[in-house]
């Protein structure tokens, strides 16, 4: 029988996970390959001090490179469905200042200032809003996060739901639940709409070169503005089959960075 494929959806399934292994892990690429376009993301806004939100931070070193394209590190915001995640990245940028202060003992002062790390459920708006306020970021982070959560069950999500684009009431309904259930990234780009700023970048690594594919109206919160290849460097050593020769023709596999623009229709939180 195949394995099991793993549970993504899963608290247990990461808790698990970054327990047993809390060393740097880096999917699909490193932590670098998003650096252009997120350069450009943060040129293309007007905030003087944007906020960047790093969904399913995991125990990748890119939060840590992050700061690399800010002036201010506390306008990052690493966010993960693990709380052991989040214990372990903050612990670590804890103990990289404790050794940066070490080499400063002689020189000035040396005062950091450190990310904001939550954890949160992105698939739930009262963990999601718990943790992020509405409309507060132009740039959200995406290094494989999507695929995990694509790879998650579908919902049922309550109805009336508790994020609408009209401020009114509700009408009265007889549905509690919808009656079908949403593919995730459905719910998920209804959810970062809510808490990220008009014309705020959302920059996505996928291994998947149509992972986006029919989010309810899709112009309705997102547009698409670039999509990309990138071909991953080359295994170490080629591949042998199993009487120990050298494949020498190997398919091309290719990573995709997907940039959505947030339109500038609001969304509201049900009280």
């Amino acid at each position: 029988m195949p394995p099991k494929a793993p549970s993504y959806g899963s608290h247990e399934y990461w808790d698990a996970r970054f327990t047993a292994n809390a060393n740097p892990f880096e999917w699909l690429e490193a932590p670098n390959v998003l650096d252009p376009y997120l350069s450009e993301a943060l040129r293309a806004t007007t905030d003087s001090d944007p906020r960047l939100l790093h969904i399913g931070c995991g125990t990748s070193l890119l939060s840590f490179h992050l700061r690399a394209h800010v002036n201010n590190p506390g306008t990052i915001h690493n966010v993960d469905y693990s709380e052991v995640a989040v214990r372990v990245g903050r612990q670590r940028e804890v103990d990289l200042f404790k050794a940066e202060r070490a080499s400063h003992q002689d020189q000035t002062p040396f005062q950091p200032s450190y990310m904001r790390w939550s954890g949160a459920d992105l698939l739930n708006p009262s963990s999601l809003l718990k943790a992020c306020p509405p409309s507060t970021y132009s740039t959200v982070v995406d290094k494989s996060t999507s695929d995990s959560i694509a790879c998650s069950d579908d919902l049922y999500v309550p109805l009336p739901y508790h994020i609408t684009i009209s401020p009114k009431l509700a009408s009265p309904s007889a549905l509690t639940l919808s009656p079908e259930p949403i593919h995730p990234l459905h719910v998920l780009a209804i959810h970062l709409a809510l808490v990220t700023k008009p014309k705020a970048r959302w920059v996505s690594l996928s291994y998947s070169n149509d992972r986006y594919p029919g989010f309810p109206d899709p112009s309705l919160f997102w547009k698409l503005v670039g999509k990309y290849d990138i071909e991953p460097p080359p295994p170490a050593e080629p591949p042998n089959d199993n009487n120990g020769t050298t494949t020498v023709h190997r398919p091309k596999v290719f990573h995709w960075i997907y940039v959505m623009e947030r339109t500038d229709v609001n969304l509201y939180v049900r009280k």
